[in-house]
């Protein structure tokens, strides 16, 4: 790894590069707007050159992507903290849903696909095998006993699924932003609670057996 530039603190490895590469990217963001941040910005903004950049990410959009997903975790923290309170498996579903309809529009860093309307890959992430992936492992970080609600393997991805082209659903376009009287809340108990409680046809069948 090359150590100069850096503004004469070089990184001790290339993981420790990525991660600064992401925090520049995140400070460039929160001062010019996603759609005006470029690889030049970030450059200046570490003290090294653009070939540097591009020694870790081949093109801003996956610098970007990289720089959304590294606040992947700290996001899913905060949802898990913010439904500690709720009890019944509807309500943390609605309330998790509902808060990151909210948050991702607005979060600097989760939402920075959105942010600079590169919308279109981003709804091909969304539906992508790994996001349905991450969105399940949220899933099962929530205090819901799923196997007694019906959820196997395979229904808790198809639940991810869902959940994911509804989120998508919610994200609004570049000719609209959500206000705050735009409550998700209403629209998700009446449609995503039943929808999670209805009993798979294969329960019914077995049921009448």
């Amino acid at each position: 790894m090359r150590t100069h530039g850096w503004r004469g603190d070089p990184p001790k490895s290339d993981d420790e590069a990525r991660r600064r590469i992401i925090d520049a990217t995140a400070r460039c963001v929160d001062r010019y707007g996603a759609r005006k941040t470029g690889l030049t910005d970030v450059a200046e903004e570490l003290g090294v050159t653009r070939a540097t950049i591009y020694r870790y990410y081949r093109n801003i959009e996956e610098l970007i992507k990289a720089t959304s997903l590294a606040a992947a975790d700290e996001f899913t923290d905060r949802l898990i903290a913010h439904v500690a309170p709720f009890t019944e498996p509807a309500d943390i579903l609605v309330e998790a849903l509902a808060f990151t309809i909210e948050r991702v529009p607005v979060e600097p860093h989760v939402g920075l696909l959105l942010a600079t309307g590169r919308t279109a890959s981003f709804g091909a992430e969304m539906l992508s095998p790994i996001a349905i992936r991450l969105t399940r492992e949220l899933l099962e970080r929530l205090s819901i006993d799923w196997p007694a609600h019906g959820y196997d393997d395979a229904e808790l991805s198809g639940l991810a699924e869902f959940l994911l082209r509804l989120l998508h659903s919610y994200i609004p376009g570049p000719q609209h932003r959500r206000t705050a009287a735009e409550d998700p809340r209403p629209f998700l108990r009446r449609w995503l609670v039943p929808a999670f409680a209805a009993t798979h046809p294969r329960d019914r069948v077995r049921s009448a057996g």
